[in-house]
C-alpha cells in the first residue's frame, strides 16, 4: 500500500483534491509555485494537473497569470443539497431580517471546525469580519461559531478546545477553560454573542436553525457596529428569524423531525 504521506505516491485523483483543498477559504488568486507549495507536489506534476483543471473548467486563470476557482466548480457547489435547501428556505426570513435592521445578515453552517458562510446580505454599516459566500470564520470568535460549537457534541468540543486558539483582538477567548464556560452559557440561553472579539467595534449575535437530520443545524447572524443598534433587540430578531426558518424547514420535511421546531 502506498504511504499517502508521499505526494509522488498519492493517485492521481488524490492529488487533484490535494489542489483542491488549497482554494478552501480563498479568495485571493494563487500561484502555481504557491499551489506546488502548499500540496507538497512537484511543480511538474502540479503544472499538469492545474492545466488539465483550467482545460475542464474547474479552474480559471486571472489577468496576472493567478489561478482561481472556476465556474464549473461553483455550478457543482451550489447544488449541494444542504446549502442549496437552506438557502431557499431562509431566504425570504433573512431579507425580512435585512429589512428590519439594515444589519449585515448571514447564514451558516459549520464545516471542518470553521464556520462556512452560505449566504449573507450586506448591511448598512461597512464591517471589517463580513466575509464573502464560501468564506469562513473562526469557531471560538464568531457568534455563529461559538453558537454552533456550543450545540455540537462533547467530543467535537473537545477536539476543537484541544488545539491553539488565534486571538484576533483583546477580547478573543483563547482559553479552552474560559470558552468553555461560555458555550455551556451559550447552550442554555440557546443565542451567542461575539462583542469585539473577531473584530473591535463589532457586535454579532447568532441563534440555530434545527434543520432535519438530512440538513442538520445551521445559524442565522446579525452582524453591526457596536452601538448601531439595541443589542437586545438584535438578540430577540435573530432568535425569531431562526425559529422561523426552522418552523418553515420542518413543513418543507414532513415527513422527517425537526429538532427543536
Amino acid at each position: 500500500m502506498s504511504s499517502t504521506n508521499d505526494p509522488s505516491e498519492l493517485a492521481a485523483s488524490a492529488k487533484i483534491f490535494r489542489i483542491l483543498d488549497v482554494f478552501v477559504g480563498v479568495r485571493e488568486p494563487l500561484t502555481m509555485s504557491g499551489i506546488s507549495r502548499a500540496t507538497g507536489l512537484s511543480t511538474s506534476t502540479t503544472h499538469r494537473l492545474l492545466q488539465e483543471m483550467l482545460q475542464w473548467g474547474g479552474l480559471e486563470r486571472t489577468a496576472d497569470g493567478g489561478y482561481v476557482v472556476g465556474i464549473k466548480l461553483w455550478e457543482i457547489a451550489a447544488r449541494a443539497n444542504r446549502s442549496h435547501v437552506l438557502k431557499d428556505v431562509a431566504m425570504p426570513y433573512l431579507q425580512t431580517l435585512w429589512e428590519s435592521t439594515k444589519a449585515h445578515v448571514m447564514l451558516t453552517v459549520m464545516q471542518d471546525f470553521e464556520v462556512l458562510l452560505l449566504e449573507r446580505i450586506e448591511g448598512q454599516y461597512a464591517v471589517p469580519v463580513v466575509g464573502k459566500v464560501g468564506g469562513r470564520l473562526p469557531l471560538h470568535a464568531a457568534s455563529a461559531g461559538k453558537l454552533l460549537l456550543a450545540l455540537s457534541e462533547p467530543a467535537v468540543q473537545s477536539e476543537y478546545l484541544s488545539q491553539p486558539m488565534a486571538r484576533y483582538t483583546p477580547r478573543t477567548i483563547t482559553q479552552p477553560e474560559v470558552l468553555r464556560v461560555d458555550l455551556e452559557r451559550i447552550r442554555k440561553q440557546g443565542v451567542a454573542v461575539s462583542d469585539g472579539e473577531l473584530a473591535e467595534g463589532t457586535y454579532s449575535c447568532s441563534a440555530p436553525i434545527y434543520g432535519p437530520p438530512s440538513l442538520g443545524m445551521a445559524a442565522v447572524t446579525l452582524l453591526s457596529l457596536v452601538g448601531a443598534r439595541d443589542a437586545q433587540e438584535m438578540n430577540t430578531l435573530v432568535r425569531s428569524t431562526a425559529r422561523q426558518i426552522t418552523q418553515a424547514l420542518a413543513r418543507a420535511f414532513p415527513r422527517e423531525i425537526a429538532p427543536g421546531a
